[in-house]
């Protein structure tokens, strides 16, 4: 004779076998509504799977988590199970799920309890987002997932909706079949533990890899935001537009006092992508209050034009330590004894003829930070929280700085130069990631790649 708690369990089993149809419509519905009215409105590719428990499954968990079963009431028993149906939002990259978490906060805004939100176009479905996310796990990751239901009539269907990026899908499988269907695996086990610890942090730094190949292909670098191709393609014209404007002026003003011509074209592409990042020309609206703005710089500019003329401060700037015034101290030596220095901040300061020249090296001088600590891999540094990071990445400022200023070219303030120091981000961070989470110092990673590092800055 069997224990009671299995006659219940069969009754749960039979009262699922029921409903299994009616699962598979919902989940299908809500798939397609997500489709329909949520992806559209993503800037990222996503998509969505489902699944829906086995009774193979359901029987496990029962008994695995100890579910209180009640005789003759199978329908409480089911309803009380929040994964029978189980939703997954799929992106490419670790840092998309971010983003997906955020778009779903963005369209799922009405409540009637501020504990579980929905669209107006769908008030059937509704998603606890009133949980902090992400959320951590046993096995001490992070996770986004969010409980939800749908209306049907009288009753609530209660689903698990999981945000996942590629390699956090494939972890999932590695956990799901190796470690939890598993019956020889030792949760106990440190060296076990540690190994799959180690190939989780292995498949983040993948990921980061992969990020950086997947931009690299569909032609996007860090300077660029995700917009469609058509507003990408837009704003590429008006830039070159306006870069070939301001060459043009200052090439003829320059021919005219020195009778000669000399090239400086990737200095005009930087000056004029720093003013329209500087005054936040974002959008394809922008674009007509952009052009004006660069006519009335260039309007009567050889009335302020003198190139061999020496470039004078009126006050001492004010610089953040580290970088920031190594960079700032560089520029102010380089000023009149540099020609190409002179050159560009030349044009610079004639095309912000309306701030004071000591505002404009500050202003550049933080922008140039923020640009050289601004793409993909830093943030993502940044994001692991490692206690060394702050000292780890000023070090690395540094000593961008100091080449920078050893070596006295400008073109490190032009596209050349921010995309070589990203390339030796992108390099060095990984494995320094990687090393700190093996247990090393960040003194003997230092040791150990530094000279490559300093090697990949230089130009």
């Amino acid at each position: 004779m069997e224990l009671e708690i299995f006659d219940n369990i069969s009754e749960v089993i039979d009262e699922f076998e029921k409903k299994e149809d009616i699962y598979k419509l919902i989940a299908e519905e809500v798939k397609t509504f997500f489709e329909k009215d949520v992806f559209t409105e993503s800037n990222y590719e996503l998509s969505m799977i489902y699944r829906i428990k086995s009774p193979e499954s359901i029987r496990e968990k029962l008994i695995r988590n100890n579910y209180e079963l009640q005789k003759g009431n199978p329908e409480k028993t089911l309803a009380s199970m929040r994964d029978i149906i189980g939703l997954r939002i799929e992106c490419k990259f670790i840092d998309e799920e971010k983003y997906a978490y955020q778009l779903l906060k963005e369209l799922f805004t009405r409540t009637d309890d501020d504990v579980y939100y929905y669209m107006f176009s769908m008030p059937r479905l509704k998603l606890k987002l009133s949980d902090r996310q992400p959320q951590k796990q046993k096995n001490g990751f992070e996770i986004y997932k969010i409980d939800g239901y749908y209306q049907m009539g009288r009753d609530k269907v209660n689903f698990e909706l999981q945000i996942k990026a590629l390699v956090n899908s494939f972890w999932s499988e590695i956990e799901h079949r190796v470690v939890y269907k598993n019956r020889n695996f030792l949760l106990n086990d440190s060296f076990v533990s540690d190994l799959f610890n180690s190939i989780k942090k292995s498949l983040n730094t993948l990921d980061n890899q992969l990020y950086l190949l997947y931009n690299r292909f569909h032609g996007e670098t860090d300077y660029e935001q995700d917009r469609t191709a058509k507003d990408k393609k837009k704003e590429h014209e008006i830039e070159t537009f306006i870069t070939s404007l301001v060459f043009a002026t200052f090439d003829d003003l320059i021919m005219k006092e020195l009778e000669f011509s000399v090239d400086f074209k990737s200095s005009c592409d930087a000056i004029v992508r720093y003013i329209m990042n500087k005054e936040e020309f974002n959008e394809m609206s922008d674009y007509g209050r952009i052009i004006q703005h660069f006519f009335d710089a260039l309007d009567n500019v050889e009335d302020d034009w003198k190139l061999i003329s020496q470039i004078k401060l009126d006050r001492e700037c004010h610089f953040a330590p580290g970088f920031e015034e190594k960079i700032g101290k560089a520029i102010i030596e380089n000023l009149n004894t540099n020609f190409r220095w002179h050159l560009f901040f030349s044009i610079l300061f004639t095309m912000e003829k309306k701030s004071e020249k000591e505002q404009v090296i500050e202003e550049f001088v933080r922008a140039c930070m923020s640009e050289m600590t601004g793409n993909r891999t830093v943030i993502s540094f940044r994001s692991r929280g490692f206690k060394e990071c702050d000292l780890i990445l000023d070090e690395m400022m540094d000593a961008v700085a100091d080449v920078i200023c050893g070596s006295g070219k400008i073109e490190y303030f032009c596209v050349k130069g921010i995309t070589t120091i990203h390339q030796a981000m992108n390099y060095m961070l990984p494995i320094v990631e990687n090393e700190l989470s093996r247990g090393d110092s960040w003194a003997d990673i230092k040791h150990r790649y530094w000279n490559i590092f300093i090697k990949m800055i230089e130009l």
